[in-house]
Formats: C-alpha cells, structure tokens, sequence
C-alpha cells in the first residue's frame, strides 16, 4: 500500500522511529483498530486511525486503509483503484455476482469499501460481467496448456521475463527444445481424458526458434493433444521481425487459430530506446502478412509510459492500431521490473508519468471503443507508475479464452517451458496449488527430468 504513493523508493523495515527520512509506523490497539503515523525525521506530521476491525473483515483492510489516508493526506494523490493492490480485481466483482449482488450494488460495494473511484469500479464491473458470460460457456473441469519459449531476438529494457537474446543463446536453442517436448509429451500423458480447452505458446518470442525448431514443436503440440477439437489456439509471435511466410506457414499446418503481432508503439524512436530490433514499417508489414495467410484473429499488444512519449504520441499509435481493424487489442501500463534494466532509471520519472497516463488509458477506451472493441479482461502490475491496470480488448464473441481463466484463476493451466508456472485449481473450492519451473534457461535444459517430477501424477 504504501509503494502505491512511494512508487520505486527503497525502503527497510525497522523496529522504532528513525532520526532519518520518512518513517512510517504501523500498529493495532487492543480494540483492533489501527493507526498509521507519518514521522518525517523522526517527528510525526500525520496520523489517522481506522475503525475497529469487523469480524468478518480482512486483517489487511483496517492496515491499508490507515496507510492510505495518511499517505493520501501527505502526497496529495488519489490512487485509482484506492485500497486494493493485488493483481486480480475483477475477481471480486465475480464474487459480488456469484453472491447475488447486481451491477450497481456491486459498484457500490467496490467504491464505499475500498475507495476505488467510480469510473475504475465501472470498468471492473463490465469486465467481470463478460468474463461471467464467456466462463459459462466452459465445461467443468476443462485445462489450459500454456508453453514458455525463452529466447527473443533482443532484450527489451523493461522487460523481466525468463527471455534470453537469441543472438547470445541460441546455441541452446535446439537443446532447449528438445527439452521443452519431453515435458510437453509428459503434459500429453497426464491430460489424456481432460478436455483441453486452450493451447497457449508464448514466453519470450516463440517465433524466435528457426523455423526447424518452430515445427518441430508444433509438431509436438499436435502429438500429445487435440488441436483440432480445441476452443483457442494462440502462438504470442510477438516480434514483428520474426515473423515470416516460412513461420505463418507452419503455424497454418498445425491448426494454430490466435496470433499476437507486437507492436507496442508506432514511433520508430521509441522502438530503438526500449531494444527493439524492428520498425513501425516491420510492423505493418508483419500484419499484412499474417493477415494474408488467413487467420481471423490477430492480437496486438501496445504499451502506455514508454520513455519519451507524450498522448499525441499515443494517439497516433492508436489511430494507426485502429485503422488495422485487429480483433483483440491489450493495452499494458509500463511496470518497471527490478529485473529489468529500466528499473534504475525509473525513480525520477515514476510520478511525472502519473497523470499522463491516466490521460492516457482515457484515450485508449475512446480509440478502441470506436474500433468495436470492448474491455473483457483486466489485471494490473505491481511497479506500474500510479498503480494503474493493463486491459485487453476484444471484438464480441473474439474474447482470449486462455487469459480470461489464467486471470481469474477459474481453471488449472499445465505449463511447460523456462519460469512456466502450472497452477492446478480446484473448482469446488478455488484452492490453487503451484509448481514452479527454473527460471534459469541451462539449469532448466540440464534438469528437466527434475521439472516432470515435480509435477508428479497430479491427476491420479
């Protein structure tokens, strides 16, 4: 809660008031209620209490809460979505419905609990709304299989992933793949009599990998589960520089129904400050191309906060994204990662981003609403400046299956592959169990068999 104000400034946790800086302290009276006091070297400057827990609220609620209006009280700022930090939002909008509350009882519940502004509880609400209708239309017990591809050609400066520049690694390209299928054959073995609702290669840029290695994956894909009977087949291709006919080609073969064409802004600056390896132009003609080779759905992911970019720069970009008339659009807020080589640049310009994206965000809802396109999913990001949410959009009916239940955590996802977490999610009870893979790309290749052991049996 706190690093919702103080966005990338390091703190420690200590055990009195510090003579030093700004001190914040925490602490629970015997009636459960909580106070928050600012100290600012050493003496306090602000205070505020919360009400006495009730007993069936959260612990963190009454903390966060006293955080919050003494932060709010001191820096002036608002947060959109007020108490609430985790990633996942639109999950409590699906309880409310699932407890029999409608839209606006829902909304006021958000906004009065949590402080969350209206407009932010009114997009949530129409999210949770839609991803409702689509989860209905899946079967009890379906699985989502997700395959993690490491490599990308070039590193992008805000980026955290398990991704490995292709041009440093790609001596480890075909051992990785060849490892990447003898989990992915063991994902096959473990699944046979589930229905596999969704296949979801992503990473890392998959079509990275030589075209050699692409098919021979795909290949693998195909021999271990039932494409053909699948709802949603996706390859995230990412890098428009990697995608050719040689790549749409195979991707065509193996029944691959779902392609993500990268762009993330279309100014040619801002592509080569971030790392990117292609133009506005590489873009456009990726597009055409994919376009061309058939596929009826054709992702584009942008990002908002890029260094350097003002709105005039985002308008742009949307006016050019809108005119391709994509099926589904996600539109990230930058999250500066410690693992990326952004992070230490980002502390002077966190705040002077704040206002601007929500500006923004506001154009994006325009641009895209005006393509056809409608919020079906939402999540946020911790270390996004001004604690902002990422949104995909959709044309109706063309709503991404596969992130609707990887964000709500409504059905368990088998995954293979460098850093993939498989999450196994009990139905009846929400109860969610994680296996984690290594992140580390030749730990990974060398201790595979280890990754498939973990697994275990799970559905014995």
């Amino acid at each position: 809660m706190a690093q919702v104000f103080f966005h990338h400034l390091p703190f420690v946790v200590v055990d009195e008031v510090c003579a030093d800086g700004l001190c914040l302290a925490v602490e629970k009276n015997s009636c459960s209620a909580v106070t928050a006091r600012l100290f600012d070297k050493g003496n306090e400057i602000l205070a505020e209490t919360s009400a006495p827990q009730a007993a069936s609220e959260r612990e963190a609620r009454p903390v966060a809460y006293a955080i919050y209006q003494v932060l709010s009280k001191f820096t002036g700022y608002i947060p959109p979505w007020g108490l609430l930090t985790g990633i996942r939002p639109a999950k409590l909008f699906t309880a409310l419905f699932g407890e029999g509350m409608n839209r606006l009882q829902a909304i006021n519940e958000i906004v009065e609990q949590y402080f969350v502004q209206p407009e932010r509880a009114e997009l949530c609400a129409d999210v949770a709304a839609r991803q409702v209708k689509l989860m209905a239309t899946s079967a009890a017990g379906a699985i989502s299989i997700y395959i993690s591809i490491a490599f990308c050609p070039t590193r992008c400066n805000y980026c955290s992933f398990s991704a490995y520049p292709i041009t440093k690694f790609g001596n480890r390209e075909e051992a990785y793949v060849s490892a990447l299928i003898r989990e992915v054959t063991y994902l096959g073995k473990i699944s046979k009599g589930k229905q596999i609702e969704n296949i979801y290669i992503g990473g890392g840029t998959p079509t990275a990998l030589n075209d050699k290695n692409f098919e021979k994956l795909l290949s693998a894909v195909q021999d271990n589960f039932d494409t053909q009977s699948v709802l949603e087949y996706t390859v995230e291709a990412g890098r428009p520089d990697t995608i050719s006919r040689e790549k749409l080609e195979i991707m065509r073969k193996y029944a691959v129904q779902r392609v993500s064409v990268n762009p993330q802004t279309l100014n040619d600056k801002t592509l080569e400050k971030i790392g990117r390896s292609h133009t506005v132009s590489d873009f456009f003609e990726a597009y055409k191309l994919t376009r061309e080779y058939g596929f009826s759905h054709i992702n584009i992911d942008l990002i908002l906060g890029l260094e350097g970019e003002d709105a005039e720069d985002v308008k742009r970009t949307l006016a050019g994204i809108a005119a391709l008339e994509p099926e589904s659009v996600t539109i990230h807020s930058l999250a500066v990662k410690r693992a990326s080589k952004l992070h230490y640049d980002a502390v002077i310009c966190a705040f002077e981003q704040v206002g601007m994206q929500e500006d923004m965000l506001e154009l994006c809802n325009t641009y895209m609403s005006q393509a056809g396109l409608a919020p079906y999913y939402l999540y946020r990001q911790k270390n996004s400046p001004g604690n902002f949410e990422n949104i995909g959009y959709s044309k109706p009916g063309m709503e991404g299956r596969y992130n609707i239940h990887m964000m709500e955590e409504t059905r368990s996802v088998l995954a293979a592959g460098c850093g993939a977490i498989t999450k196994l999610v009990c139905e009846k009870t929400g109860k969610i169990d994680r296996i984690m893979n290594i992140r580390d790309l030749d730990q990974y290749i060398a201790r595979v068999d280890e990754m498939i052991v973990r697994k275990g049996d799970i559905y014995e």
